[in-house]
């Protein structure tokens, strides 16, 4: 189906593993010299700074960092670090700072860094970058660019699922740990063969056109779901959250009613107990959706709509598998309310942007 509207996009999705084939091989390229440079630094701890939706996809690359590797590994944005006045972890452990940035964000990202550099200078940098995005050279010690990543759109949608993908092979290179890359590198097959199948399901999900849509994960999968919840919110225009599942059930659910969807993703940690979540939600009314791996049959008792990825891949792997179906959900969300998801009116005021540093005058 041909679209006029959200064309962009549209095309963009289905070329999603095209994109991660380019970003695997740009990472592999220089996978020889990072992981010579890391052996040579024996880092013992990660921080991940990025704002706007880069910051969501910083949130999951801090858990899948700390499950994979055991060390001490946080997110947080260029504002914060501008903010603070020491440095955000044991100063006293050799850190690696992993910038996530692009041409829109530089400014900001390199600020961030700037501050960083004051507080803590023994603090090693390296920026995994959309197209070139105009870090000053002093600030990183080492630089991967991604010029697949460039985007038309007014949001980056493929940008942030690529850059996730290159932090996760990032952990692989750091842990050393070969068969975490191998799954990789078969992601890109794996959407190739299942993409129509989530993009049919996914329509299927929003076509009651909900009023309001919250998104509920667990471990490293918070970062997709806030993620989920920014594109929905920027693309869709539509009122969305997103909340640990355990957390949701001290009064955030207030808001749910008849007209609400409720989106849960899947983990293998907590599987039970999510489910459980999701069955004891029904008491809300509100349409309640499951991602998961499989369409087992206690799931379907626990949810209204259930979207199997029958991917075969691991807990790790399926966070980045999560991004393609939040990725049409959003799509056809817009396209339901007459919204054109390759440029949204609603996001057409100037955005604001700052002159100067902040705290210099």
């Amino acid at each position: 189906m041909l679209y006029r509207k959200g064309s962009i996009l549209f095309n963009g999705l289905h070329d999603q593993s095209k994109v991660w084939k380019q970003v695997l091989s740009t990472m592999g390229a220089q996978s020889a010299q990072l992981t010579d440079w890391f052996r040579q630094q024996n880092f013992g701890q990660v921080l991940y700074v990025g704002t706007s939706n880069y910051y969501n996809m910083a949130i999951s690359a801090a858990q899948i960092t700390h499950l994979v590797t055991g060390l001490n590994s946080i997110a947080i944005t260029p504002s914060e670090l501008m903010f603070g006045r020491r440095p955000p972890y044991d100063a006293r452990i050799r850190t690696l700072v992993v910038a996530l940035s692009a041409p829109v964000v530089a400014q900001e990202v390199g600020w961030g860094l700037e501050k960083l550099k004051q507080i803590d200078p023994r603090a090693q940098t390296m920026s995994l970058e959309v197209e070139e995005a105009s870090l000053e050279a002093e600030l990183t010690s080492q630089k991967v660019v991604f010029p697949e990543l460039k985007e038309s759109t007014k949001i980056p949608v493929l940008g942030a699922s690529g850059i996730l993908l290159a932090c996760t092979f990032l952990v692989g290179l750091i842990s050393g740990k070969k068969v975490l890359i191998d799954e990789l590198n078969r992601l890109p097959d794996i959407v190739e063969n299942r993409i129509k199948d989530w993009q049919v399901k996914a329509q299927q999900l929003v076509i009651n056109k909900p009023g309001n849509i919250a998104f509920l994960a667990s471990g490293p999968f918070e970062g997709v779901a806030r993620e989920a919840a920014y594109l929905m919110a920027r693309i869709a225009g539509i009122p969305s959250t997103s909340n640990y599942f355990l957390e949701f059930r001290h009064g955030y659910y207030g808001f749910a009613n008849n007209q609400s969807l409720l989106v849960g993703m899947l983990s293998n940690t907590f599987r039970a107990a999510e489910a459980r979540v999701m069955g004891e939600l029904a008491v809300t009314r509100a349409q309640r959706a499951i991602i998961a791996e499989d369409s087992a049959p206690e799931l379907e008792t626990c949810c209204d709509d259930l979207l199997a990825l029958k991917s075969g891949s691991s807990e790790i792997a399926r966070v980045l598998l999560m991004l393609p179906v939040v990725q049409f959900m959003t799509f056809y969300m817009a396209m339901s309310r007459g919204i054109n998801p390759d440029n949204p009116k609603h996001l057409e005021h100037p955005r604001f942007t700052l002159k100067d540093k902040p705290g210099t005058k």
